[in-house]
């Protein structure tokens, strides 16, 4: 199992960093004042790239740098990824090339709408370049840092998005090998797309083979830390860390490089409810399969991943008894509302069939509603289930949730009607014989 751990650390310890991926440039990076390091000092912006306009920074890497350009030809906003020619004079130069032209490659084979489209390759005296489908968005890693842990619903729609278009990588012979925070964009409108291809393995490629370690650490699935040979299945290990990072704000395995890595092969994670007391037990279960050491104990693909994530809202969601009981009316309150007694009745909650639980083909079911759990107000036409209400500002799956208490499906008290009532009675009753004892001094 650990016949290629050497290789690991070899090739992300030397850096001192993890993530380090050119590690065949050490010795060009030594030295501090070297041709490679000027090469990195901020330069002035191009005015154009090709048939491209360069319109702003948009980031900027060890090997090259991302703009926000305009395609003049076909008028419309790209992102422009370059690759500088002079770093294919030092160590691994060529290689990098290599990966660059496959990243091309491969974005321009897979279209779907979770995954970034390349509309262009080419090549000039300083660069190579690639003209990819602008995203107006921010990465799920910023995204992380604000708003970790997310709202159990939402953080599930987007491991839905993503599953989606890892089954359509893997149905065309694509393992990602680096899905993480920082290759994934979220727009305004919620929808998720996949980017950066540069390791990429294509089943028609033999640019990698077996032993070879690429991947950003922490979200790296244990065969890859071992040198063992990799498939989907390795991606979906990623998928299961995002979603635990988004959840609980934390990593299931942390640590320094070496010690890592043994958390990742050898040691369980912790369950995420521990973490982030509003998550549901039912959701460690899933857990298990998504991070499990072995290959053989995982989801098998993102359809089997996305089935579970239904089968796991369906039984958070699962009507309860109170969600059957009709609302309290006044011809049916008890007698001592008419003797001025303090009654709250049991308010309407939405009654979540659980067909509508289930989804299509164990999706993330699709309800819609008429109107808002928490405000009541109604809607002209009904919303969709991730929907924002118009009127309170709250997510109506999350308003629907929380109208029957913790997603543990536990009753809670309601009120003077369990628990408080015999207290009002106590009170009554002491306040009586505290009457009696006045009039009888």
């Amino acid at each position: 199992m650990w016949r290629n751990f050497h290789g690991f650390v070899e090739f992300y310890g030397r850096q001192g960093k993890a993530g380090a991926q050119i590690s065949a440039m050490e010795a060009s990076l030594a030295a501090p004042n070297n041709a490679f390091m000027r090469l990195m000092n901020i330069a002035p912006l191009p005015s154009a790239i090709g048939k491209y306009r360069i319109d702003s920074l948009l980031g900027e890497g060890a090997m090259g740098v991302v703009y926000r350009a305009y395609d003049t030809v076909l008028e419309r906003p790209v992102a422009l990824k370059t690759l500088r020619k002079a770093l294919l004079a030092v160590p691994g130069g060529e290689e990098m090339l290599a990966r660059f032209r496959r990243e091309a490659s491969a974005g321009s084979r897979l279209s779907h709408k979770h995954v970034v489209t390349v509309y262009d390759f080419g090549e000039d005296e300083q660069q190579a370049y690639m003209a990819m489908e602008f995203i107006d968005g921010q990465c799920l890693r910023d995204l992380n840092a604000r708003r970790a842990p997310w709202p159990l619903l939402e953080a599930l729609e987007l491991a839905h998005q993503l599953l989606e278009a890892l089954d359509f990588f893997h149905a065309r012979g694509v393992v990602h090998r680096d899905i993480k925070p920082a290759n994934i964009m979220v727009d305004e409108a919620g929808t998720l797309t996949v980017t950066d291809f540069g390791i990429a393995r294509m089943e028609s490629s033999d640019l990698t083979q077996v032993g070879t370690v690429l991947g950003t650490p922490s979200y790296m699935s244990p065969e890859q830390i071992t040198g063992e040979p990799i498939d989907g299945r390795s991606d979906l290990f990623a998928v299961g860390v995002i979603l635990f990072e988004m959840l609980t704000a934390t990593r299931p395995f942390r640590g320094e490089l070496i010690t890592l890595a043994h958390h990742i092969v050898c040691t369980p994670h912790p369950d995420p409810s521990t973490l982030n007391g509003s998550l549901p037990p039912a959701i460690d279960q899933l857990f298990q399969r998504a991070l499990a050491k072995q290959p053989a104990d995982r989801f098998a693909n993102g359809a089997e991943f996305r089935e579970a994530l239904g089968d796991m809202l369906a039984a958070i969601l699962a009507p309860t008894a109170e969600d059957t009981q009709p609302p309290c009316r006044k011809d049916s309150l008890p007698p001592a509302a008419d003797q001025g007694m303090l009654v709250e009745p049991t308010p309407s909650v939405p009654v979540l069939p659980p067909a509508a639980v289930a989804g299509k083909e164990g999706s993330v079911p699709r309800r819609s509603f008429n109107r808002c759990p928490k405000c009541t107000k109604k809607f002209e036409t009904p919303l969709a289930w991730n929907a924002i209400c118009p009127g309170c500002g709250a997510a109506l799956f999350e308003a629907a949730a929380s109208a029957r208490g913790p997603l543990s499906g536990r009753p809670q008290a309601q009120g003077w009607r369990h628990g408080h009532g015999s207290m009002a009675w106590w009170l009554l009753a002491a306040l009586a014989v505290s009457g009696m004892l006045l009039v009888w001094l």
